[in-house]
């Protein structure tokens, strides 16, 4: 075994160790006295999404449908556009 083969071979040892690494102690909140019945906490929520305080129970958030002023060509053809005018080689471009 050459040098840079012990060196990788200890590099991958030592990487594969830090995904091991304890992130946090484990709380248990399994005894936790509870204070409201179901019906309350559900009470409760119905009432945060009538008030809009909450989403639309959904985690993603939900746009607006807006009817767009432009034809699917020209769209498309504003996209090929923006594509070929990056000539610096990036791989990331836009805004």
């Amino acid at each position: 075994m050459n040098a840079k083969q012990l060196i990788a071979a200890v590099a991958v040892l030592a990487t594969g160790s830090a995904f091991a690494a304890d992130n946090g102690a484990y709380v248990d909140h399994s005894n936790a006295a509870s204070t409201k019945t179901r019906a309350e906490v559900r009470a409760e929520l119905e009432n945060a999404y009538a008030d809009g305080q909450l989403g639309h129970r959904s985690e993603f958030v939900e746009h607006i449908r807006i009817a767009s002023s432009k034809s699917r060509d020209v769209v498309r053809t504003e996209a090929l556009q923006a594509t070929r005018g990056n000539m610096n080689g990036s791989l990331y471009f836009g805004g």
